[in-house]
């Protein structure tokens, strides 16, 4: 089977032999995934992952992918004025989400991912 899973943006796909809903085993994780090229995931505007500048330690992202549930991601990749603490303070589902800095002179490029639980 060479497609990701599907809990990494792939669509979801039964590995050949294999019923609807089958558990994959730790077996299974190893000979089809470790040590396989990384997944690919879309990147930029309403994808799951994303760069965004920060602007006096805030930034809105408009995705369209946020839900009141998302996991949201977030790592700073180019640090800018003073970089802070990173949270995500607001979202507004199916629209938006904030990111904060503790510091209100952060410039920082950062990075997000939104993934959703399976519950």
């Amino acid at each position: 089977m060479s497609i990701a899973p599907s809990f990494l943006g792939a669509p979801a796909a039964t590995p050949p032999g294999a019923t609807e809903n089958q558990v994959i085993s730790a077996a299974d994780v190893d000979k089809n995934y470790v040590n396989k090229a990384t997944p690919k995931l879309d990147d930029g505007a309403d994808q799951p992952m994303g760069v965004v500048t920060l602007v006096g330690g805030s930034a809105v992202v408009a995705n369209d992918k946020v839900t009141a549930n998302s996991r949201i991601f977030l790592t700073s990749q180019v640090g800018g004025g003073t970089p802070g603490f990173l949270r995500v303070s607001a979202r507004v589902a199916g629209t938006s989400f904030t990111i904060t800095s503790s510091s209100g002179t952060d410039t920082s490029d950062v990075a997000y991912l939104i993934m959703e639980p399976n519950a």
